[in-house]
């Protein structure tokens, strides 16, 4: 039997060739990207979960007036588990700064995480080499990944051997890590003994019960009461805290959801995966269905020849579910093939780096099964209805001919799933243009500054001698400044699209109770004239008049001086939280979008960071930008006189802008081939359907010829069910692309509105696809010789 439904589901395939072929179309691509899109799912929703203990791992949080974040004070997790016996253990994951390793002449820096001895107590790492009880133990251990320990000693167990950290100190290699998962949120590769961290004077300034910049996480023990135990906690920062911080509270939360609070975005990214996935197995399920079911009144005389000769219900579903079976067996391997070799490198690269899908078949087993289980209700539910619906036919009816292949009138079904199907299609195109419009108004808007004649140079290069690199670089400095081409520089430790994650409490002198939080940063003189950032009240730092900052200087933004409730804010006195020193301000910029415009514009406070000096980047204003090319040549070369282990980099400042928003763009490409898919997929439907419809009517055509009828009318006949369903579709999907593209461009601070020609112009240009598509076909038949028509049945 089983023979018998592979040689008819063979020869059934063959004969409707042109079916066979847009069903593997619409199912290869479908499925390729359905599956892509079920990898980062399953990434996703398993964040931060394959650690062993994964229920009682929790992150320290601080909830202020500015809202909650995941980070808190550095000596809080030794004082938590001397008081808490709820705690089993816990440990810090501080990032500082990126060691430089050195063995043998290989300089390597990698990421770095200082961390403490129970590190591997709390979290499942493994480790390809070592053991993770004892890796950490010692100060001077050092703990590297497979691709930090490959590059410096090759593909050998280098446990044991020593590198030398920061070209003074010299760690041991207790242990190799497996690759980490890409789905972590704690990335690195580089582990040492946070006590190291704790001997650098910087560092131990700041580690006090005030500063809020330490990641802790802590293990609970198994059965403890989350919430009896955060009750606890009021109590304990009263005990401990700053008085300054006192106010703050203090919360935990389970490890999974350290992405949602790290990046809120993340959460709606997945929901956006799976809403698109559902999209795309929606459209291909319908045009399968459609295709199956309107084939089916080809086969209706097989069928009642079938039903006459003993044939049961049973047997034909068998026969149905096997041809679909291997349309979506064939899609599947196309599917595959496409999805490892196009489409995750692509999804890869709009991604930039953050969680990147490799293919891994024992890993991902769950997502294969699913994607199996979605072919096989595709394939049953395919199968299914033309077998019901034929079985149900009258047999005489059925041998006499008389069905239709009308889409509109017998079966409302098969209306009901094009409309469906084009609904989904006029939506993502509305959502493919809303994106690309938001996209271009955010890099063309005015961000308050102006950049396109600015470049930045990486100034920060890592310096064997420090002290002898900023005597090096003075004159390189004065040289620029004497420089025609060369119309303003400013050395800071941030330019714009680069501002730290820095914040702290600010306080009026002789307003105790008004307590704003300000971001802030340090910059140097002419950083306000090389960008063109506009001050409103006073003036910028000069070396001139601030020497060497004694007085405390600082210039806020209007947004600043808003939140403070000032008129003016020049000469105003502010005390930072836990700081006895007054800052005095100087200047009032106007407020200009130093991050992306998704973001409000905050609350900023520059402080003044001395006279110019190597710092994080030096910011060049040309007379002329074509000029830039040979000024940064001969930089280059001055800089490389001054030995370091960081090579000469820079970037044009309008670039910058730019990249922004790239991870928008790749949503939009991302979008963007849903939609071609969506609408490649339902056009071959429809068109698959009116060549069916168009060919079930031969004889009447021809009638309709020999009687007079013009071809316009004929066509007319044939596209009018076609063109009754869109006009149903835009109803209902242009409604629901407004509600939707509303409630997307609100979640940016600032955003372009789409005008409502936009929405008119998606409805004709479907009309249109749709005419072209259904016309095609209708104006083909009825050119169709009227005597080979009559002859035809």
């Amino acid at each position: 039997m089983l023979k018998n439904y592979f040689k008819i589901a063979f020869r059934s395939l063959w004969k409707n060739r042109l079916f066979t072929a847009i069903n593997v179309l619409g199912l290869s691509l479908g499925l390729a990207s359905a599956g892509v899109l079920l990898l980062f799912i399953q990434r996703g929703i398993t964040f931060d979960t394959f650690h062993k203990d994964n229920d009682q791992i929790y992150f320290v949080q601080t909830a202020d007036v500015s809202g909650r974040y995941n980070q808190t004070v550095y000596p809080i997790l030794e004082q938590m588990v001397k008081t808490f016996p709820e705690i089993e253990t816990g440990t810090h994951v501080q990032g500082w700064n990126d060691v430089w390793l050195n063995h043998q002449g290989k300089d390597l820096q990698r990421q770095t995480k200082y961390v403490d001895s129970t590190f591997f107590d709390v979290f499942s790492f493994k480790l390809k080499y070592g053991h993770a009880t004892t890796a950490l133990k010692r100060k001077q251990s050092i703990v590297l990944s497979d691709q930090a320990a490959e590059a410096l000693f090759g593909e050998v167990n280098p446990v044991g051997e020593t590198v030398t950290v920061e070209d003074t100190m010299t760690f041991t290699i207790t242990g190799v890590l497996e690759p980490v998962p890409a789905n972590s949120s704690i990335q690195f590769e580089v582990l040492l003994p946070v006590s190291n961290l704790e001997d650098n004077k910087g560092f131990a300034s700041n580690a006090d019960w005030y500063n809020t910049f330490a990641t802790v996480y802590l293990k609970l023990r198994k059965g403890t009461d989350r919430r009896k135990l955060e009750a606890k906690f009021p109590a304990f920062a009263k005990t401990h805290f700053h008085a300054d911080g006192q106010k703050r509270k203090i919360h935990i939360a389970p490890l999974e959801e350290y992405i949602h609070y790290q990046n809120p975005g993340f959460r709606w990214m997945i929901y956006g995966a799976i809403t698109i996935a559902v999209f795309i197995v929606l459209i291909i399920s319908i045009n399968m269905v459609n295709l199956n079911t309107a084939m089916s009144f080809t086969r209706a005389k097989e069928v009642a020849v079938r039903k006459v000769t003993g044939s049961t219900l049973g047997q034909m579903l068998g026969q149905f579910w096997t041809e679909s079976g291997l349309v979506l067996a064939g899609s599947l391997l196309i599917a595959v093939v496409f999805g490892i070799l196009y489409l995750v490198p692509q999804f890869n690269e709009f991604r930039e780096g953050r969680m990147q899908l490799v293919v891994n078949w024992q890993q991902d087993s769950g997502t294969f099964l699913t994607l199996i289980g979605i072919i096989g209700l595709i394939a049953f539910v395919a199968g299914t209805i033309p077998a019901t619906y034929l079985n149900k036919l009258d047999l005489r009816d059925t041998l006499k001919g008389k069905l239709s292949g009308k889409p509109g009138s017998k079966n409302r079904m098969q209306g009901a799933l094009i409309v469906v199907q084009l609904v989904i299609a006029i939506v993502l195109v509305v959502g493919a243009i809303a994106v690309r419009r938001q996209i271009n108004f955010m890099r063309q808007a005015d961000t308050g500054f102006r950049g396109e004649k600015v470049v930045v140079v990486s100034s920060d290069l890592q310096y064997k001698d420090e002290n002898a690199a900023v005597q090096q670089f003075v004159p390189i400095l004065n040289g620029l400044k004497q420089n025609s081409k060369i119309e303003s520089i400013a050395v800071s430790g941030i330019v714009p699209t680069r501002y730290w994650n820095n914040y702290n409490v600010y306080t009026p002198e002789g307003e105790d109770r008004k307590n704003i939080r300000l971001r802030h940063v340090g910059t140097s003189t002419n950083y306000t004239a090389t960008y063109d950032i506009r001050m409103v009240e006073g003036r910028d730092f000069s070396e001139q008049l601030d020497r060497n900052g004694e007085q405390h200087p600082v210039v806020i933004n209007e947004a600043a001086r808003k939140a403070f409730g000032w008129t003016t804010a020049l000469g105003k006195r502010l005390r930072q939280g836990n700081n006895a020193e007054v800052y005095t301000v100087i200047g009032v910029m106007k407020d200009f979008n130093y991050g992306p415009l998704k973001e409000r514009i905050e609350p900023l406070l520059h402080w003044y960071d001395g006279p110019p000096s190597l710092n994080s980047y030096l910011s060049l204003k040309f007379t002329d930008i074509s000029q830039a090319k040979g000024v940064l040549a001969g930089l280059e070369t001055d800089m490389k006189k001054i030995p370091s282990k960081r090579p000469f980099k820079f970037f044009y400042m309008q670039e910058e802008l730019g990249r922004q928003y790239n991870d928008l763009d790749g949503i939009w490409k991302m979008v963007n081939f849903v939609t071609l898919l969506a609408i490649v997929i339902a056009l071959a439907g429809i068109f698959g359907l009116i060549s069916l419809a168009a060919s079930k009517r031969t004889k009447e055509i021809g009638i309709r010829k020999v009687l007079g009828a013009s071809v316009q009318g004929i066509a007319m006949l044939l596209s009018r069910d076609f063109i009754i369903l869109l006009v149903i579709a835009m109803l209902v999907g242009l409604p629901l692309a407004y509600t939707f593209v509303i409630k997307y461009l609100a979640s940016f601070e600032y955003h372009v509105d789409l005008p409502w020609y936009i929405f008119v112009l998606v409805a004709l240009a479907a009309l249109l696809l749709t005419v072209l598509t259904v016309g095609f076909q209708g104006i083909k038949a009825a050119l169709a010789d009227p005597v080979k028509s009559l002859r035809s049945e």
